[in-house]
C-alpha cells in the first residue's frame, strides 16, 4: 500500500514508534490540533459515521490471545504478571501489516542465513539483531501474526538492547542494530533473485548513511537523510510529551499513531488493507509498554554523586529535564538566532531555547527542497483517525527535553546520536569529537544531519565538575 505524503509527513515526528521513511509532523496536521494537545474537529472533514461505527464494532469484537514464548531479558515479567500479555505483543505482534509486503517472504529471509552465513547467519547478528533462543528469527523481526509466510518488525526490533554487562533489557534501544544496512543488503539479494526492488536508489543511499542505532525521520522522497536515534521506552506511562519533538500527549496516542503509520487502519476503516487492531488488543500492549522501568546504573562514588547533584541544581538542568516529575518535561523551542536560553530568562522564550540540529526543524518548517511542505492529500483521513480514537497529538516548536532515567545506558546522545559519551555532552560543542566509531560505522558530525551542535547550557565546567555531574546522571 502506498502511503500518502501527509501520512509520511506525520509519523517520524512520532519517533518513539515510527517505522522507516516517514517524515516530521506537517503543518497540515498541526492546524487541526488544539494548544492543549487534544485534536480539534476540522470543518472540512467528511466522515461516513455509520461505516466507521461498523468498522469500530468489528475490530472491538474481542481480544485474540497471542500465544508466543517470552524472551529471557533481565526485566522480562513472569506469566502471572498482568503485564505479561502486553510484553508478548511487544515482542511478537506485527499488527498484521506483514501482508503489505515490505520485506521478502519469510522463506527467503530464512534461506539467506544458510546461503550466506558469513553475512546473514546467527539470525542476522552481524547487523546487530539479537538472536532469539525461542525462534529461528531474531528479536523483533518475526513472521506475521496474520500471515506466517511474511515477516515484519515488532516494537522489540529497535527497543530491546544489550547492557554493557551483557544482559538484555526490554525497552532499551538496540544501539547495535544497523537496520538501514540490513534493508539495503536484503534488497540487493531480492533483486539479484529476479524480483522488483523493495526500496528506491535514494532510499538505499540514505539507509546506508544511518549506521547502528538510528532511523531516518524524513520522508522517502526528501533528498537528505535526517538521522534520529532509537529512543528508550522507560516510564512512558508517566509522560505527557513523547517522541523527540514532544508532539505526542500520551503513550496511547503514540502507539495508535505508530500502528496507523505501519499501515493498520490506514487510510481509513473502509479502505484499509489491514484493519486497525481492536482497542482491547492495543490496551493489552500498552499495559506493558507504559510501565517499563529503566535499568539501574553501575555503582558510583557517593561523594561524587552528591557533588554532581549540586552541580545539576546549580546549572539549572532541572528547568527542562524535570527528573522528579517526568510528566512536566519541557518542549524547548529551537533557537533561531543560535543563542540558547534557560526557561524564564527571556520573555520572548519563556520555555528557553535550544540550538540542536536545524535539519530536524526543516521537517516542520520547510525548506527549498521540500522538507516539511504541507500536503492536503490524506489529511482528512489522518485527522479523522486522531479524532475518532481520541488521541492527544499537538504541535511542536522545538525538542522535548530528554527523560534522564537510564541515560547512562543510552549513549550516544542528542536526538541524532552525534555525541558519543555523557562527558562529551557536558562539553561545549567545539570540544566534542568531530568523528567517532559506532559499531564499525563512522559518525562524521560535519555531515548535514549529524551535527553535534547545541545543548551547551551547563557545559562550562572543569574536569572535576564534569566527572561529578556524569556520576550523578548515571544514578538516574
Amino acid at each position: 500500500m502506498k502511503r500518502s505524503p501527509c501520512d509520511r509527513s506525520v509519523f517520524a515526528a512520532l519517533l518513539a514508534f515510527a517505522p522507516p521513511a516517514l517524515a516530521a509532523l506537517a503543518l497540515a496536521v498541526l492546524c487541526a490540533c488544539g494548544d492543549d494537545d487534544m485534536p480539534a474537529h476540522d470543518a472540512d472533514l467528511s466522515v461516513d459515521a455509520a461505516a466507521d461505527a461498523e468498522a469500530d464494532a468489528a475490530r472491538d469484537a474481542g481480544l485474540v490471545p497471542l500465544e508466543r514464548p517470552a524472551f529471557p531479558a533481565a526485566n522480562a515479567v513472569p506469566a502471572a504478571d498482568p503485564r505479561y500479555p502486553g510484553m508478548i505483543r511487544f515482542l511478537w505482534d506485527t499488527w498484521g501489516v506483514e501482508v503489505l509486503g515490505e520485506w521478502p517472504p519469510a522463506a527467503f529471509m530464512i534461506d539467506l542465513m544458510t546461503e550466506e552465513p558469513e553475512v546473514f547467519g546467527d539470525q542476522f547478528s552481524a547487523f546487530g539483531f539479537l538472536p532469539d533462543p525461542n525462534d529461528d528469527l531474531p528479536v523483533g523481526f518475526k513472521r506475521g501474526v496474520d500471515d506466517e509466510t511474511r515477516v515484519y518488525q515488532t516494537c522489540a526490533v529497535c527497543h530491546v538492547g544489550r547492557l554493557p554487562d551483557g544482559r538484555t533489557w526490554l525497552g532499551l534501544p538496540n544501539l547495535e542494530l544497523d537496520l538501514g544496512r540490513f534493508r539495503v543488503e536484503v534488497n540487493r539479494r531480492w533483486v539479484a533473485a529476479g524480483n522488483a526492488p523493495l526500496i528506491t536508489s535514494l532510499q538505499e543511499e540514505k539507509a546506508s548513511a544511518l549506521g547502528p542505532g538510528r532511523f531516518h525521520a524524513e520522508s522517502g522522497d526528501y533528498p537528505q537523510v535526517v538521522p534520529a536515534d532509537f529512543p528508550p521506552y522507560f516510564g512512558l506511562g508517566e509522560r505527557t510529551r513523547l517522541n523527540y519533538l514532544g508532539t505526542g500527549g500520551d503513550v496511547r496516542s503514540e502507539a495508535y499513531m505508530a500502528i496507523f503509520s505501519f499501515g493498520a487502519g490506514n487510510p481509513n476503516p473502509r479502505d484499509a488493507v489491514v484493519p486497525l487492531p481492536s482497542r482491547a488488543r492495543v490496551d493489552e500492549f500498552l499495559t506493558f509498554l507504559g510501565a517499563i522501568d529503566a535499568p539501574v546504573g553501575p555503582a558510583q562514588d557517593p561523594a561524587r554523586v552528591e557533588a554532581g547533584r549540586a552541580i545539576f541544581a546549580r546549572e539549572r538542568c532541572n528547568d527542562c529535564h524535570r527528573v522528579d516529575d517526568p510528566s512536566a518535561l519541557l518542549v524547548v523551542p529551537y533557537a533561531p538566532d543560535g543563542v540558547e536560553r534557560h526557561p524564564g530568562d527571556d520573555d520572548d522564550f519563556p520555555r528557553g531555547a535550544i540550538a540542536t540540529s536545524r535539519l530536524h526543524r526543516v521537517l516542520i518548517d520547510g525548506d527549498e527542497e521540500g522538507g516539511g511542505t504541507p500536503s492536503d492529500e490524506g489529511r482528512a483521513d489522518l485527522i479523522n483517525f486522531i479524532v475518532r480514537n481520541g488521541l492527544r497529538v499537538g504541535p511542536s516548536d522545538g525538542y522535548r527535553a530528554a527523560d534522564l532515567r537510564g541515560v547512562w545506558a543510552t549513549a550516544p546522545y542528542l536526538h541524532n546520536g552525534s555525541v558519543p559519551t555523557l562527558e562529551d555532552l557536558l562539553r561545549p560543542a567545539a570540544e566534542r569529537p568531530v568523528t567517532f566509531e559506532r559499531g564499525g560505522f563512522t559518525v562524521d558530525t560535519t555531515i548535514r544531519g549529524n551535527g553535534n551542535e547545541g545543548h551547551e547550557l551547563g557545559t562550562t565546567l572543569d574536569d572535576d565538575e564534569r566527572d561529578a555531574l556524569a556520576a550523578y546522571l548515571r544514578t538516574l
